[in-house]
């Protein structure tokens, strides 16, 4: 089901409501001259998506600022486009929103006040060591350097749930204002009903050194998913309702748009520079939230899809990314963590600690091998956790100064291997000095059906691959620390961590730092305007 983009449909709306202005036609907030159903596949038309989305691109016009009847106009149309998400999407409207029109500079000003806060936590700063060691990010990646040089001044419109206003921008075409504001006003619906900051984070438990508590449920990029995919949601249906239409009557439109020309049309150089990590984690909310949202309609319709998923959010990607397991209600089975504190003494001390969740897994194996590769097995994930430690007392300046230790465990011993396979190769992509070990002998019951041994300039790395489809690696320990944490995590006798599960996933830490997530806001703004006026 994931092999199809998740942002065609927006292609589709953006370049069929587009292509009637291009043919001189004039259009209301809800584009009535939209009458003819798009293109389908399959069927025999003049014009196909790829057609249409080119023809809106050619003849998109000069921007320039709204006239002030236009901006009246705008203003009004946030209400009648407020009552439209609230009927679509079954959020009540509790009071009206309140609005403004504003520059490129106030858009930029805001920017600056937003990133004004501390723009990096502790908590992240431990966490981006732990992306660099697995190999998620770049050694040398800086990302405050990064996110500065890929800021986008151009938004469309925003809605700040502090401010609870929405604001927008006085340069983008009305045409397309309408559009914009089905998807920022569902926000404010959603703010007004569950309140937006405190959802959230719903659920999150750090202790006095800002670590994630083992076994609490943050969800954080879940969530975000929810948001955002159910923003889409009622932007397609708003494009639909000229033609009758809508994601709940037409469930195959999601996955039909395989159309090259409007499939490229999100690879922006925000997208292109950006590690995988990044990349899988900006655009997450936007094309699974879709995809996630699309598919809680169909199992249960609105109610479902929208006030159900607040009151029940998915706890982990996994569930948004594959929604059978959220409508099943899976429970996977606890990891076999041991208690490493015991087993470690005062040499070593947990340094950050948390998930390797689906969305992690994908970035990984896409970093480090093959996109192909990452869209397979990254579907027969079944849980991962991971322990970063460092000396007692130390502060780890570089990936040399912290220890891993990762449990992850997969739906068959066919993909266990692989995975086991992938991680032994890819170490040769994480350093530069890698020596492999001759393979060492064991027999009896409590011993890995397979384990490789590599050497590298910041200690040996041990991948093991064990009969319950788990893979357990270790990097950094010596050979002796190593081998106990690996006999403890399957040796009977020894005594499990009380909270085995992580649910805190690694990727999920982006959102610590106010800078990504303005990123991720611009990189959701970009979707929208290179899909509807390649920009």
């Amino acid at each position: 089901m994931k092999t199809y983009s998740r942002v065609f449909f927006v292609a589709l709306s953006c370049a069929v409501a587009l292509s009637a202005v291009a043919a001189g036609q004039q259009s209301d907030s809800i584009p009535s001259s939209l009458t003819t159903p798009p293109p389908m596949e399959g069927q025999d038309n003049s014009q196909s998506l790829g057609d249409l989305a080119r023809s809106a691109r050619k003849d998109r016009s000069e921007e320039k600022k709204l006239a002030p009847d236009d901006e009246k106009k705008l203003l009004a149309d946030v209400d009648k486009i407020s009552s439209f998400a609230s009927d679509d999407s079954g959020l009540p409207l509790k009071e009206p929103v309140k609005r403004r029109i504003i520059g490129p500079d106030e858009v930029e000003k805001s920017a600056r006040e937003r990133l004004s806060n501390k723009d990096y936590s502790e908590r992240f700063a431990r966490s981006e060591l732990t992306m660099k060691k697995f190999g998620l990010l770049p050694r040398s990646f800086d990302l405050k350097e990064f996110i500065i040089k890929m800021r986008r001044k151009d938004i469309a419109g925003y809605y700040d749930n502090e401010t609870k206003t929405i604001s927008l921008l006085n340069t983008m075409p009305l045409v397309a204002q309408g559009a914009i504001l089905a998807h920022e006003l569902t926000h404010a619906l959603q703010d007004q009903n569950y309140d937006l900051t405190k959802w959230m984070k719903a659920g999150e438990v750090v202790d006095k050194d800002e670590m994630p508590v083992a076994g609490t449920d943050e969800s954080i990029g879940a969530r975000h998913a929810v948001v955002e995919g159910q923003a889409m949601v009622v932007f397609a249906d708003y494009v639909l309702a000229p033609m009758g239409r809508t994601l709940l009557n037409s469930p195959g439109l999601i996955y039909r748009m395989e159309d090259p020309s409007v499939k490229a049309t999100h690879d922006s150089q925000m997208l292109h520079d950006a590690p995988i990590i990044m990349r899988a984690t900006g655009t997450f909310p936007y094309h699974d939230g879709l995809i996630f949202e699309g598919e809680l309609l169909q199992a249960g319709g609105k109610k479902m899809a929208f006030a159900g998923v607040f009151a029940h959010p998915p706890r982990n990607s996994h569930e948004v990314m594959e929604p059978r397991a959220y409508l099943a209600h899976e429970k996977p089975a606890s990891l076999p963590i041991p208690d490493t504190k015991a087993l470690l003494g005062d040499s070593y001390e947990i340094y950050d600690a948390g998930s390797i969740g689906e969305l992690d897994v994908q970035a990984l194996l896409w970093q480090l091998g093959t996109r192909t590769l990452a869209d397979d097995l990254s579907r027969s994930w079944q849980g991962g956790a991971y322990m970063a430690f460092r000396k007692k007392g130390s502060t780890p300046s570089s990936t040399a100064d912290v220890k891993m230790f990762y449990v992850s465990r997969w739906s068959s011993d066919t993909a266990a291997q692989r995975f086991a396979k992938f991680y032994v190769d890819s170490v040769s992509r994480r350093y530069q000095t890698v020596t492999p070990d001759p393979a060492f002998a064991c027999s009896g019951s409590d011993c890995p059906k397979a384990a490789s041994t590599i050497q590298t300039e910041e200690g040996p790395v041990i991948v093991e691959l064990w009969k319950d489809n788990t893979v357990v690696v270790t990097e950094s320990f010596d050979k002796e620390t190593s081998a106990k944490l690996n006999a403890a995590t399957h040796g009977a006798g020894h005594k499990k961590a009380a909270n085995a599960t992580f649910q805190d996933e690694l990727s999920s830490r982006f959102y610590d730092v106010p800078a990504f997530r303005k990123w991720q806001n611009d990189l959701g703004a970009e979707i929208f305007s290179r899909i509807c006026f390649q920009k």
